[in-house]
């Protein structure tokens, strides 16, 4: 799996006016509906050709497929294949197209939304293990245990041992946060021994998710007498994490954004202050920061402060650049971002000045709690 550039949404109601008082457009709502469980859709070809056949995947599933190169289908059509599922969930459809098809996965987040790319470069994501809980699949990347020596000190080794797992999300939605790692909540042995590491409590804390696609990593722990006590399988592996998605949104407009200065806005309780867009030689750089009303609770305000690539800007032509980078500071309860837009986009010519900045942001969140076991799994 491999990304192109990657980067998340951020929660705020933002409207920018400029110095010379120009006037933001209307925002536009978004419902994600139930985000919690999977879209199921049914397939049943009989030698079709592949693009028919994921051209129908993406439109029972709601989704837009973009395919690497864009004249896939003519250039490497595929053999037509068969294929008979009825009300399944969309990413146990997805695998076993992908598996006939040949096709592997890559995922562009320098969109307006998370799009899956479809492409032939011989990276079978098909052939791991998975499992299907809601709007996720779980694919089993790999168990590794290393020992490591420092001969600075011979006699303190270092011993790892996890698991490494992929997540992949239905990306008709955003994800915005992640568990840091996975909590293991059973792991045995052919032997009896537990491999649930003694120091085994959920870890709070959340990452930034994205895209669709989010790696994670599950500790587990070596019997302590070493081989000879070990079994040859683990019987059962079962983990657990959290994440969070946004289920409503708004996108807004904000027309001449390179007049804008230390334009402040209370908004959905926060203080907003976008203090400018400025043009570099390579890239242009918005500067913007916000703070935490009383009447956002902290955990709400934690899980939507990752902006990422959902602000872009669009110049005369329609062409798009998206938010690849950018800095943060401040305080816990007041954030600032440096938001860079390159100039040349990938694929796409120079753009021309920006006339509007555009802008989805979260205003409403659900957490989306994953349990997931696999079992007999060999032992490294």
């Amino acid at each position: 799996m491999s990304a192109f550039r990657s980067a998340g949404p951020h929660l705020l109601t933002l409207l920018l006016v400029s110095a010379v008082a120009a006037v933001a457009r209307a925002q536009a709502t978004k419902d994600y509906g139930d985000v919690t469980r999977a879209t199921t859709v049914t397939l049943k070809f009989d030698k079709a050709p592949q693009k028919d056949v994921f051209d129908q995947l993406a439109r029972q599933a709601g989704q837009e497929f973009v395919t690497q190169p864009k004249d896939l289908w003519t250039a490497s059509p595929g053999a037509p294949i068969s294929i008979d599922l009825k009300d399944q969930p969309f990413w146990v459809a997805m695998k076993e197209a992908c598996g006939k098809a040949g096709i592997s996965l890559k995922y562009a987040t320098d969109t307006a939304n998370p799009q899956v790319v479809l492409c032939r470069d011989n990276q079978d994501w098909t052939k791991y293990p998975t499992l299907a809980s809601g709007p996720f699949l779980v694919s089993l990347i790999g168990l590794e245990r290393q020992s490591i020596v420092d001969m600075r000190k011979p006699n303190d080794a270092q011993r790892t041992f996890f698991a490494r797992f992929s997540v992949f999300c239905e990306p008709r939605f955003r994800l915005l946060r992640g568990s840091l790692s996975a909590k293991v909540e059973q792991a045995v042995d052919d032997k009896g021994n537990s491999l649930v590491p003694k120091e085994a409590a959920a870890d709070a804390r959340l990452n930034f998710v994205t895209s669709w696609v989010y790696p994670i990593q599950a500790n587990l722990e070596y019997p302590k007498d070493g081989a000879a006590a070990a079994g040859t399988r683990i019987t059962t592996l079962r983990a657990s994490a959290r994440f969070v998605a946004q289920t409503k949104s708004q996108t807004i407009e904000i027309p001449d954004p390179l007049t804008a200065r230390n334009v402040t806005r209370d908004v959905a309780g926060r203080k907003i202050v976008l203090k400018e867009l400025r043009r570099t030689t390579e890239q242009y750089e918005a500067t913007v920061s916000f703070a935490r009303g009383e009447s956002i609770p902290r955990e709400q305000w934690e899980n939507t402060t990752f902006p990422g690539n959902a602000l872009r800007l669009v110049d005369a032509d329609g062409k798009t650049i998206f938010s690849h980078a950018f800095g943060l500071g401040g305080r816990s309860d007041e954030s600032t971002y440096v938001f860079k837009f390159p100039r040349e986009a990938p694929g796409v010519s120079r753009i021309g000045k920006p006339v509007k900045l555009i802008w989805e942001i979260p205003t409403q969140t659900t957490d989306l709690p994953l349990t997931f076991e696999f079992k007999d799994l060999p032992v490294p």
